[in-house]
């Protein structure tokens, strides 16, 4: 091992192990997530997988079942969180290894060693950091092994539904469209029925309705406005604590800023059938078309991020790994573009670990004086990951736009 490779992971050492003793001292209340997995899977017996984390995919409960189930054999469930903390500091580090196998030693794995310290603790107590390595080694994969590619994604997909947003621009390559495509359509297939047979229909839709029936969280972008005005006028409002197991805030604009939130949902989702139109019609093969289908992949996930009605902290961690992904497989004016992307998406990070845990305070309890600096920290980060999103978007239209248009008469390559 170089010198420069004890370097990196004595720098992932340091950085991750503060992290650790975080989560355990000044960060502890980010282990709430970790406890209610647990104590739903107390329940499993009575609940039935139907009403056992109903919220999420049936894949993402097989996901925390399994260290759950593990433990349960040596009667040892009580160490839960500490199973869970380890499997996704070795994903961390896996991750890492990928980077540097992919020519990421310099500035892609550094940033990545950046990125779950700005984020905080919370990164290691949610499990969003498994769909963000999915999509990154999906990517990783496009060019050589587009059936793995497809398989990745789709299983990110299973985790959380969002990453279904960047298949359609994994397949936009034509001369591995079929592959990825059929490869996609089986994998996910596959985790139809598996979820079915483990937990009946309803379980499919379930996260959907789920998501269908929340309020306006009060970190989303969305709720900015509502936040801004709640900092400056705190008797018009209300901020609870939702079924939804999230803080919202209800009064006078939320209505409306809900029906703003669903308007832009469907913008920008014109926006990304616009551009994966384009891509599909002009894009030969993966490696003519790789900015195009980065930029793709981190423009649909920041465009979910900002147009909902929900968001975490947690949630950046599907595009972090993404954004290192990237840095590693561009080169000239697009990893340069990137690179200031992803500085900026640290910055939203780092704002988001002060707000949670530190800040939130000053939204939950009563409101004092810490509320209007808190509410401006919000304001700044949701204004970051708006202008992020835009920003993405409009790099994936100029990247297609970049690739030569396809002949009439070209075909796709046969699946071998």
């Amino acid at each position: 091992m170089s010198a420069t490779s004890v370097r990196l992971w004595a720098w992932w050492g340091l950085t991750r192990l503060t992290l650790v003793v975080l989560l355990m001292t000044g960060e502890s209340g980010s282990i709430s997530d970790l406890n209610y997995y647990r104590a739903s899977l107390d329940d499993l017996g009575a609940e039935g997988v139907g009403g056992t984390l109903a919220e999420y995919p049936v894949p993402a409960f097989l996901l925390l079942a399994a260290p759950y189930g593990l433990l349960s054999l040596a009667g040892a469930t009580g160490a839960y969180h500490v199973l869970v903390l380890l499997l996704l500091l070795l994903l961390d580090a896996g991750f890492l290894s990928a980077l540097v196998r992919r020519g990421g030693r310099g500035m892609p794995a550094v940033l990545w060693l950046a990125a779950t310290p700005a984020l905080g603790a919370i990164s290691y107590a949610r499990f969003d950091l498994v769909p963000g390595v999915l999509v990154a080694l999906a990517l990783f994969a496009l060019v050589d092994a587009p059936r793995r590619a497809a398989v990745l994604a789709v299983l990110a997909t299973g985790v959380k539904y969002s990453p279904a947003l960047v298949l359609p621009g994994l397949a936009a390559p034509a001369a591995s469209r079929a592959r990825v495509v059929l490869s996609g359509a089986v994998a996910g297939l596959g985790l139809v029925v598996v979820s079915v047979a483990v937990g009946g229909w309803d379980r499919i839709v379930s996260p959907l309705t789920y998501q269908g029936d929340r309020g306006l969280q009060i970190e989303s972008v969305a709720a900015t406005p509502a936040m801004l005005r709640w900092a400056v006028a705190p008797g018009d409002a209300a901020i609870s604590f939702a079924p939804s197991l999230a803080w919202e805030i209800d009064g006078p604009w939320t209505e409306a800023l809900l029906r703003v939130s669903t308007v832009v949902t469907v913008l920008l989702a014109a926006v990304l059938v616009a551009l994966w139109g384009l891509a599909w019609t002009r894009i030969p093969d993966a490696r003519a078309g790789l900015p195009a289908a980065v930029w793709l992949t981190v423009g649909a996930l920041s465009a979910f991020v900002v147009s909902g009605k929900v968001l975490s902290p947690q949630y950046l961690l599907w595009l972090l790994p993404v954004a290192c992904a990237g840095l590693a497989l561009l080169d000239g004016a697009d990893r340069r573009r990137l690179a200031r992307w992803t500085i900026v998406l640290l910055v939203a990070a780092l704002l988001s670990h002060v707000l949670y845990p530190h800040a939130y305070r000053a939204f939950i309890e009563a409101h004092s004086g810490w509320s209007v600096p808190a509410v401006g920290v919000l304001a700044l980060r949701n204004l970051l990951l708006a202008g992020l999103c835009v920003t993405a978007l409009a790099a994936a239209w100029q990247a297609i736009r970049r690739v030569p248009r396809r002949p009439r008469d070209h075909a796709e390559t046969p699946a071998s």
